[in-house]
């Protein structure tokens, strides 16, 4: 059998044309395989539901590379391109779930003789067209198509506006004082004589932790806390009305309701109450760490009646040097990023028994690193990972994990 080769990238200057043409291919052999499946259902339980797998692995690979790619692709006509590819990939699981006819095929399947995996996928499969509405009558049923596709345009404006919000401020060079000297050196005065502070975390982690003047610090935070205001208000009220319209529309009281019914939490009441037993159980705790924070910031700041967010991350580095003889200056010292991402490899290969190695293939920008990943113990591949470790324009910029491409036994690398 001819080994499965992982999804080859494209050269830079064809991703524009590639995330297009790629997602719509993917989604026009979904319609295709849609088709074929209602006017030629198949006569067993476990054939239909192998057909429509290949629809969902067909829009969850068109889904998947316009999600990677809206978030952290450089180019902005390739975010666009790709936002526009999920939208689709989107919008045609949206009438799907509403297709009646879909809907009465697996209706109908006879699960007699599933095991019971295939068993568990048609339950799942047929929660799901009823959670999308599919049972409704035909003008709520269009009121749902139009709720959804509206929540997924809402969704990707809200974190356009976060991912392209990078704010700055503007500090004078002596306010840097405490800060790393390579960092320092990193951010020289601009024409201005004053020094710009972006609010990507290599630039406010670092000042928030080592900046000793206050009012620099309470600046870059108040920055950091309204990336996205006042633009992603509205984007929210819009967002949180159509999800308590539709969670109404289809049978629940709330959205949390709805929302937690397939997940670990199982009902939205439960939300709320986990979260104040978290709450209750860290409160004591945090009241002794302020109280030692509050302290310490009085010897600066006799007056100070509560520790700001601004000044908590400084603090405690204060602490943690003075009291526990701990200097994070010194610790990073021994934590070059090439050493880290080396490490990182290789702890996560011994724990799980996985060799990384180096793959020489196309990448999206000239910081991410490919690896291709195999199992140690026989040599068998298992899948290729990129590493895209750094901020810049218009990527998302927090930690996360993306799909580019969902594995499959037997049908494609992941």
């Amino acid at each position: 059998m001819t080994e499965l080769a992982p999804l080859t990238l494209p050269a830079a200057d064809d991703y524009l044309d590639w995330v297009s043409s790629t997602s719509e291919a993917s989604l026009d052999r979904a319609r295709t395989l849609v088709a074929e499946l209602k006017a030629d259902p198949p006569a067993s339980a476990l054939a239909t539901l192998q057909r429509w797998n290949e629809v969902v692995l067909a829009i969850g690979n068109a889904a998947a590379r316009g999600e990677l790619f809206s978030e952290v692709h450089p180019d902005a006509g390739v975010r666009d391109a790709a936002e526009k590819a999920a939208l689709a990939a989107q919008q045609l699981a949206t009438e799907l779930g509403l297709d009646t006819e879909l809907y009465a095929l697996f209706a109908a399947v006879d699960p007699a003789g599933l095991d019971p995996e295939a068993s568990r996928l048609l339950e799942k499969t047929l929660r799901d067209f009823r959670r999308s509405g599919v049972a409704a009558d035909e003008p709520t049923r269009a009121r749902v198509k139009e709720i959804r596709d509206r929540l997924t345009v809402l969704g990707q404006t809200f974190a356009r506006t976060i991912r392209e919000g990078t704010r700055s401020i503007k500090v004078r060079p002596e306010q840097l004082e405490g800060l790393p000297a390579d960092w320092v050196e990193a951010h020289p005065p601009g024409e201005d004589g004053l020094v710009t502070v972006t609010t990507d975390y290599p630039d406010a982690i670092p000042f928030r932790t080592f900046a000793r003047d206050a009012d620099a610090r309470r600046e870059l935070v108040v920055a950091q806390l309204t990336i996205g205001y006042p633009d992603n208000v509205e984007v929210l009220r819009e967002i949180f009305g159509l999800r308590a319209e539709l969670a109404t529309l289809l049978g629940y009281d709330n959205w949390p309701d709805f929302d937690a019914e397939v997940k670990m939490i199982g009902k939205g009441d439960a939300i709320g109450a986990f979260i104040d037993k978290i709450a209750d159980a860290a409160l004591e705790p945090a009241r002794r760490d302020v109280d030692i924070l509050l302290a310490r910031l009085r010897q600066d700041r006799p007056d100070a009646t509560h520790v700001e967010s601004s000044d908590s991350g400084y603090y405690a580095e204060v602490h943690r040097r003075e009291e526990l003889d701990v200097d994070a200056q010194q610790v990073r010292t021994y934590f070059d990023f090439g050493k880290v991402r080396a490490g990182l490899l290789d702890v996560t290969g011994r724990l799980f028994g996985l060799t990384y190695s180096p793959a020489d293939v196309p990448v999206w920008h000239e910081a991410v690193r490919a690896y291709d990943v195999s199992r140690t113990d026989d040599g068998a591949p298992l899948g290729r990972i990129y590493l895209d470790l750094h901020p810049r324009e218009g990527k998302f910029k927090h930690a996360a994990q993306f799909t580019l491409t969902n594995g499959v036994a037997g049908r494609q690398v992941p």
